[in-house]
């Protein structure tokens, strides 16, 4: 006999669960305001309180798609209150037994203070499996908050907890697949919030773990989860293709609901699109950023929203623009390798966040870095954004003024407050940048406004110390991220000048501008000095807490950075071994600083020629950036180039080539053809060629990088050098001395206009110009030319070895 939908009279397969299609179920569950979409959302299911030896029942609490928990006092062994789950009259089929018992086995397996905890299992008398759980006697996650009225960074601390929680899930090997505001309860230890996540219901396990004895099935049709809360690949058909990552994407609609009050899809906006439809909605409409979903509520429901975060509207949009944007984003990306891995990667973007230092759910581009270094230095933000914004609008002329001190302190923050939609709208802009405009006119730009500020600063604020320490560290930390260290380091010096003439800034400020100066100097090859500035910033991080609790791995980076430069490889591994297991020791080892030290080891091993180990130092940077950042990202991008380089010299030209390419296509995708990072990337590639003596195509691959580097705002850099003088070695290796002699002197002659002199560029040039001459048969060039290769030997530190 044919069955039939009861809600509507469609047939129903003869294995269909229960009694309802799938369109009336889903209307079912979101009309009465369940969140679950499953056969027991139907209003038919029974809920009797079963009658128990040792349990004495006394209300219901809640009931789920095959069980129903009660609030239950145990009698014996032990006195006190509980939470008794136990299926429901009915639902004892096979499956959901099944499921039954994997949500218990689930619970047992875990011991973490934000999971609830199994205490007791058993069977009733007429055997309804039940299992006894520690009660939590809270209020869902949402609610809690709004009713405590808590602030925006008191919900991301309480958010980080429910993270670190299912993070041991998944360590555990458990999935939880329905996290939702319902199954996390919030309640009160101590005068402090505490979440508890329950309801493992429809865990999943992953790898070897096994939750129970009888195997569960999964109707094609049927939904596992919530539906406002699921990921995309939860709502294919089936979806049995899910790890951990789902997860990730349910803490990311939790989160956007804390932050805005509102979820990234309505549950009228599934109800509408019917099941097919829902499906469509999850997996491919990209929802609104959580700032603009604010920007765009109805004033009333905006200032509510606000109210129960402790703030003004607008300034409540304000704190989610940029960075908890972007976080918020990264999480809910329909395309999970580009989602965070896991929890704990989740955390650590907002951990940063909360700390103003740079996030990694976007491309860290300088004027971003720049962003948030003046963010972690409140202080000078106010004066540098006056002196910043009055040199873009001219409205702040007379400001500073010394003999008005008092009157133009006043003028400036009355200003400042005045222009602070100007302040938010160039923050915006320049969080947004991207890495290939940052390097083109933008920089140009800036360049311009920073140089008219460092006239302005030195000629305004001689009788403002305090303010004028706070913009020269800002200004010069701004050249020194642009690489501008020629002007970042007098600006540098004037601030450490005023600092060690009595000027107070706290230990760790203090710490961070001498090891700003000493980074500028190493990189003006002033070794000696550079490693003083290290040491004294040492001295000032002394007695930091963190320090004294793990270390000072920022000092042991510097002088492996001396060390490396210097050629003193032993010792600069053995300062790097030491940072590597400082910061493993303080991130637990999933981190971008662990990376970046990764990739540091690797260049010495290589410059040691152990290409082995150097390999395997590379191979675990690319792994642990691909987990970090998903597999589009500039730091993947590096760490391809790093090891595709290196695979070349142990001649695994194949994999070495593919490698090569891959960051070439990142790099293209994510900057596009005009930019520094591309061309450094194709440049490798060339040299790959030019090892590998397929010189036509190296040729042809430093042909385009000339051609783009002769584009760049700063033509004469070292990029046009670089492309100059491969070009011709990949000419000379097919006996084509003509053609390269024309490109060389151009190039001599842009060296030569250098404001200050580049002593390995000139070796690179003179060692060119002796084998162009010796392969033209020129002796009069040729001996011109070998003396002064003599002079810049004498004059080059660590001259290269020429290129054979």
């Amino acid at each position: 006999m044919s069955r039939t939908c009861s809600s509507c009279g469609t047939p129903l397969p003869e294995n269909a669960p229960g009694g309802h299609c799938p369109q009336c179920l889903l209307k079912l569950a979101l009309a009465s305001g369940a969140d679950e979409v499953s056969e027991a959302t139907a209003p038919d299911c029974p809920a009797d309180a079963p009658a128990l030896t040792n349990f004495k029942i006394l209300r219901r609490l809640g009931e789920g798609g095959c069980g129903t928990v009660y609030l239950a006092e145990q009698l014996q062994p032990v006195r006190r209150q509980v939470a008794l789950k136990v299926i429901k009259l009915g639902m004892d089929t096979k499956n959901v037994i099944a499921r039954f018992e994997a949500e218990r086995q689930a619970l047992a397996l875990m011991d973490h203070p934000g999971i609830a905890k199994v205490l007791d299992a058993g069977a009733t008398d007429n055997g309804r499996p039940y299992f006894v759980m520690e009660f939590v006697n809270g209020v869902p996650m949402t609610q809690y908050c709004d009713q405590k009225n808590l602030s925006t960074r008191q919900r991301l601390e309480l958010f980080m907890q429910v993270c670190e929680a299912i993070q041991h899930a998944h360590h555990k090997g458990i999935i939880h697949r329905d996290l939702k505001p319902s199954n996390i309860l919030v309640a009160e230890l101590d005068g402090a919030p505490a979440p508890k996540v329950i309801d493992f219901g429809i865990a999943k396990a992953t790898g070897q773990q096994r939750l129970a004895d009888q195997t569960i099935y999964t109707a094609f049709e049927q939904f596992i989860g919530t539906p406002a809360y699921m990921s995309p690949e939860q709502a294919e058909l089936g979806a049995v293709d899910v790890d951990t990552r789902s997860d990730v994407y349910s803490l990311g609609v939790l989160l956007y609901e804390l932050l805005t009050g509102q979820l990234p899809f309505s549950s009228e906006e599934l109800a509408v699109a019917g099941l097919d439809g829902m499906r469509r909605l999850i997996r491919e409409q990209e929802p609104p950023r959580p700032s603009f979903r604010l920007a765009t509520l109805a004033a009333e429901k905006l200032t509510t929203a606000a109210n129960c975060r402790g703030t003004a509207p607008p300034k409540l949009v304000h704190t989610l623009r940029g960075d908890m944007d972007w976080i918020v984003m990264c999480a809910l990306e329909k395309d999970r390798t580009r989602r965070y891995s896991s929890p704990v990667g989740l955390v650590n973007d907002l951990r940063r966040h909360l700390d103003h230092e740079p996030i990694m759910a976007r491309p860290p581009g300088t004027l971003y870095r720049f962003q948030k270094f003046s963010r972690r230095n409140r202080a000078a933000v106010s004066a540098a954004a006056a002196v910043t914004v009055a040199l873009i609008v001219g409205a702040v002329a007379s400001l500073w003024q010394a003999h008005q001190a008092r009157l133009a302190e006043q003028r400036a923050l009355q200003e400042v407050a005045r222009t602070q939609q100007v302040v938010t709208f160039l923050d915006d802009i320049f969080s947004s940048t991207q890495p290939a405009v940052a390097e083109g006119l933008d920089i140009t730009l800036l360049k311009r406004i920073l140089d008219q500020a460092t006239t302005r600063v030195n000629a305004e604020l001689a009788q403002q110390p305090d303010v004028r320490i706070k913009l020269l560290i800002t200004l010069g930390e701004t050249y020194r991220h642009l690489r501008e260290d020629t002007s970042a380091e007098p600006l540098l010096r004037q601030a450490v000048d005023l600092y060690h003439g009595g000027i107070d800034l706290k230990p760790a400020e203090a710490a961070d501008l001498l090891d700003s100066l000493g980074l500028a100097l190493h990189r003006g090859r002033k070794l000696d000095e550079a490693e003083k500035y290290f040491l004294e910033a040492r001295e000032r991080r002394r007695n930091l807490p963190q320090i004294r609790a793990g270390g000072d791995p920022q000092f042991a980076a510097n002088m492996g950075l001396i060390a490396y430069d210097r050629n003193d490889f032993a010792a600069a591994e053995n300062y790097y071994t030491d940072v590597l297991a400082i910061r493993r020791q303080l991130t637990g080892g999933t981190n971008a600083l662990v990376a970046n030290t990764l990739v540091k080891l690797g260049q010495i091993k290589a410059r040691q020629k152990q290409y082995a180990a150097a390999e395997q130092f590379y191979r675990e940077a690319l792994a642990l950036r691909r987990q970090l950042f998903g597999p589009v990202h500039p730091d993947v991008a590096n760490a391809c180039e790093n090891l595709g380089g290196l695979l070349g010299q142990e001649k695994k030209f194949t994999e070495g080539e593919a490698m090569l390419q891959t960051a070439l296509d990142l790099n293209t995708k994510l900057f596009g053809e005009k930019n520094r990072t591309l061309i450094g990337t194709r440049q490798v590639l060339g040299q790959f060629y030019y090892n590998e003596h397929r010189y036509a195509e190296a040729e042809q691959t430093f042909q385009t990088n000339l051609f783009f580097a002769r584009q760049l705002p700063d033509r004469a850099g070292l990029h046009f050098f670089y492309a100059i003088h491969w070009l011709a070695l990949a000419q000379f290796g097919q006996g084509d001395y003509t053609n390269a002699e024309p490109l060389l002197l151009e190039g001599w002659t842009g060296l030569q206009a250098l404001p200050s002199p580049d002593p390995v560029s000139e070796f690179n040039f003179c060692s060119r110009f002796v084998q162009l001459y010796q392969g033209l048969n020129r002796t009069n060039e040729l001996a011109r030319w070998q003396q002064r290769l003599a002079a810049a030997k004498n004059s080059s530190p660590n001259p290269p070895a020429p290129a054979k």
